[in-house]
C-alpha cells in the first residue's frame, strides 16, 4: 500500500532527487536535489511539517535533523541543519523547527560561513551526518573535504580533504559516533572524534577555552583540567559560589568533586537568608545524580 506524505514542490522540477531525511519523530520530512543552472550546482530542498501539512522551499545541498539539549533546558530541541553554496559563497544553517518543548528557551539560530579552498572553486556540499554521541556535525562535499562543526555554536572545529574521489554516500557510524562513506573507487571511509586529544586541540590549536569547556562538560572528557580548576578559582575567590559549584560539578571525570572542594565550601560564611554554598554545591550534584563516596 502506497502512503503519500507530501507531493514534491515545483522548486524541486527538474532536479536530480539525491537524499530524503526525517527527524527522529517524523514530525520533519526533508526532500533534497541538485541542478545544474549557470555552470554552478544548485541545491534545491523541501522541508514539510506534517502536523501542518505544508512545505516550505529551501535552497540547499546537504542537511539533517538533529535533537540537542541545551543547558538549562528541560527538554531537547529539534534542529534542522542545512548547508548550502550559493553564488555568494557557502554557509551552514543550524535553526530549531517546530514550537519549542514547554519549559524551553529557545535554541538561538545559528549561520557561518563554510569555507571552500581556492582550488574547490567548484566544490559544494553532498552529504551531512550528525553525531548524536559528540553533538557535532560532520559534512562531506564533492570534492571529498570534510567539515566538522559544534552544534551548539556552529564554530567548525577541523577540516580536511579526506578522499580525492566523490562520496557518494554516507551514514552515521553509531561505533563511534562518526560518519562512514563510500567513494567511487570503492574505499570505505570513517571519520570520527578523537576523544584523547579533541579538548587539547580546541584550546590549543583552536585557543578557544570557553568550546573547549563546553565540548568537554558536555561529553565528559578529558584534557581540560586545568581550565575547570582556573575557571573555580577565579569564580570562588570572586564570591561567585553558586557558579563555582556548577563548574566544581560539571567538570568531567569527577576531577573537582573532592575532599578538598568541600573543605573550601565549608570555610564560606552563610549569608543570612540563604542556603549555605556547600548545600549549593550538593544540591547541584544531586540534581545531576548521585554523591559520590
Amino acid at each position: 500500500m502506497t502512503v503519500y506524505f507530501f507531493f514534491r514542490h515545483s522548486s524541486l522540477n527538474g532536479c536530480q532527487i539525491i537524499n530524503y531525511r526525517t527527524d527522529p519523530k517524523q514530525n520533519w520530512l526533508l526532500l533534497v536535489g541538485i541542478s545544474a543552472q549557470q555552470s554552478r550546482v544548485v541545491g534545491a530542498m523541501q522541508l514539510y511539517s506534517v502536523e501542518r501539512k505544508c512545505s516550505q522551499p529551501i535552497e540547499g545541498h546537504a542537511a539533517s535533523f538533529a535533537t540537542f539539549k541545551m543547558e538549562g533546558n528541560p527538554e531537547a530541541s529539534t534542529l534542522f541543519c542545512f548547508a548550502v553554496r550559493t553564488a555568494q559563497g557557502g554557509k551552514l544553517h543550524i535553526i530549531e523547527v517546530g514550537q519549542s518543548p514547554a519549559g524551553n528557551q529557545p535554541f538561538p539560530k545559528k549561520t557561518v560561513d563554510v569555507f571552500f579552498p581556492p582550488e574547490a572553486q567548484n566544490d559544494f556540499p553532498v552529504a551531512m551526518q550528525v553525531s548524536a554521541k559528540y553533538d557535532v556535525i560532520y559534512l562531506i562535499t564533492k570534492y571529498g573535504y570534510i567539515h566538522m562543526y559544534d552544534i551548539e555554536s556552529a564554530i567548525c572545529i577541523y577540516m580536511n580533504r579526506i578522499s580525492s574521489e566523490t562520496i557518494f554516500v554516507t551514514a552515521p557510524h553509531e561505533t563511534t559516533g562518526g560518519i562512514i562513506g563510500v567513494n567511487r573507487r570503492g574505499q570505505v571511509l570513517s571519520v570520527c572524534v578523537d576523544e584523547d586529544n579533541i579538548i587539547r586541540y580546541v584550546n590549543q590549536i583552536l585557543h578557544n577555552s570557553d568550546l573547549a569547556l563546553r565540548i568537554a562538560t558536555r561529553n565528559n572528557l578529558a584534557g581540560a583540567e586545568e581550565l575547570f580548576v582556573n575557571k573555580f578559582q577565579v569564580l570562588f575567590t570572586n564570591g561567585q559560589y553558586a557558579e563555582a559549584a556548577k563548574v566544581a560539578a560539571n567538570a568531567p571525570k569527577g576531577i573537582l568533586r573532592t575532599p578538598a572542594t568541600i573543605q573550601m565550601f565549608q570555610q564560606v560564611p552563610t549569608q543570612a537568608g540563604q542556603n549555605s554554598p556547600l548545600l549549593q554545591y550538593f544540591g547541584i550534584l544531586l540534581d545531576q545524580g548521585q554523591l559520590n563516596r
